[in-house]
C-alpha cells in the first residue's frame, strides 16, 4: 500500500523529479571539482593497464556474440587490473584513501544529505493540505535544518555502510573470485540499504513536520521497530526495483537514462518514507487530489 499510494503521488506531481535533478547536477559539479586532484593520477594509473578499455570491451560483448558470459569475463579482467594497480603503486592507494575519507565518506554525503529536508516539505505540504511548494525555495528556507539534519545522518550512515562493507569483505574472502560474487555484493548491499531505509524513513518526514533532529531520529527507529516486517518487506522490494531498474537503463541505454533514474529513485525513496510515516501514524493525506485514510490497525 506504502508504496502503491508513494508511486501514484510521485508519478501526479513529477515535477519534483527535475528539481531533484538540477540539484544533484550542482551537486555532482561542486564534487568533481573536489574529487579532481584525487581522481586524476588514479585514472592515468587505471589507463596505462586497459582498465577503461576493459570496461568498454566487457559491455561491447554483451551486445555481440559474447552475451553475459563474455561480459562477466571481461568485468573480471578488469578487477584483475585494478587489483594490480593498487598492489604496485603505494601513491593511488594514498590517493584513493584520501578520496574515499574526504570525498565519498564527508563531501559527498554532506551535499547530496541536504536534499531530504526540501523535499520532505515539499512532499508533506502536497500530502497534508494539497499544497504546491517550491522545492528551491524550501531548500533555501530549510537550509540551516537540513545542515543540522546531513550532519547528524553522516555517522549513522557511515556505520551502517562500514557493516555493509564488512560483510561483503567477509563474504568476497569465502567465495573468492568467482562468477557468484557479483550477484552476492548486490543482494548484500540490498539487504543492507533496505534496513537503512527502514531505520530512517520516518526521520525526513518527522523534522519537516516540526520535530528535532534528534527527536525525529527516535520517532523514526521507534515506528521501524514497531513494524519492521511490513517496512523492510516495503524497502526490500523497492530496492529490489531500483536495482533492476539501474542495470536495465545502464545497459540499454548505455547509461544515458541514469540522468532520470537516479533523481527518480531519490524522489520515490523519499515519497515511499513519508507514506510509510502517514500510514503508521494514522494521518490522512491526499492522492492526487483524494483523501486517503490509513487503516486503524496499523497505526502506531
Amino acid at each position: 500500500m506504502s508504496f502503491k499510494n508513494a508511486f501514484k503521488n510521485l508519478i501526479a506531481h513529477f515535477g519534483v523529479v527535475w528539481a531533484v535533478l538540477l540539484y544533484l547536477i550542482v551537486c555532482s559539479a561542486i564534487i568533481v571539482g573536489l574529487s579532481l586532484p584525487f581522481i586524476l593520477p588514479i585514472a592515468r594509473a587505471f589507463e596505462t593497464v586497459g582498465v577503461f578499455d576493459g570496461i568498454s570491451k566487457s559491455f561491447t560483448a554483451l551486445m555481440d556474440d559474447g552475451g553475459w558470459n563474455g561480459f562477466w569475463d571481461g568485468l573480471f579482467g578488469v578487477y584483475r587490473n585494478v587489483v594490480a594497480v593498487f598492489n604496485s603503486n603505494g601513491r593511488v592507494v594514498s590517493l584513493a584513501r584520501m578520496f574515499v575519507i574526504f570525498v565519498v565518506l564527508l563531501a559527498f554525503r554532506f551535499f547530496f544529505g541536504l536534499y531530504e529536508i526540501p523535499l520532505a516539505t515539499v512532499m508533506d505540504g502536497r500530502m497534508s493540505c494539497n499544497a504546491g511548494y517550491s522545492f528551491m525555495g524550501k531548500f533555501i528556507s530549510t537550509l540551516g535544518v537540513s545542515v543540522r539534519f546531513s550532519l547528524a545522518k553522516m555517522p549513522i550512515m557511515i556505520a551502517i555502510d562500514s557493516i555493509t562493507f564488512g560483510i561483503i569483505y567477509g563474504l568476497a574472502s569465502l567465495i573468492g573470485l568467482s562468477v557468484a560474487l557479483p550477484f552476492v555484493i548486490i543482494l548484500v548491499i540490498i539487504v543492507m540499504r533496505a534496513f537503512r531505509s527502514s531505520l530512517t524513513s520516518g526521520w525526513a518526514p518527522c523534522v519537516a513536520g516540526g520535530m528535532g533532529v534528534v527527536k525525529g531520529f527516535a520517532r523514526s527507529v521507534e515506528i521501524c521497530f514497531k513494524r519492521f516486517g511490513s517496512i523492510y518487506s516495503t524497502y526490500i522490494i523497492m530496492w529490489l526495483l531500483i536495482v533492476a531498474c539501474g542495470l536495465f537503463v545502464t545497459i540499454f541505454t548505455l547509461g544515458v537514462g541514469l540522468m532520470v533514474a537516479f533523481p527518480f529513485s531519490m524522489c520515490i525513496l523519499g515519497y515511499v518514507g513519508i507514506t510509510v510515516y502517514y500510514n503508521k501514524t494514522g494521518k490522512r493525506y491526499y492522492i492526487d487530489g483524494t483523501v486517503f485514510t490509513p487503516p486503524m490497525e496499523n497505526v502506531l
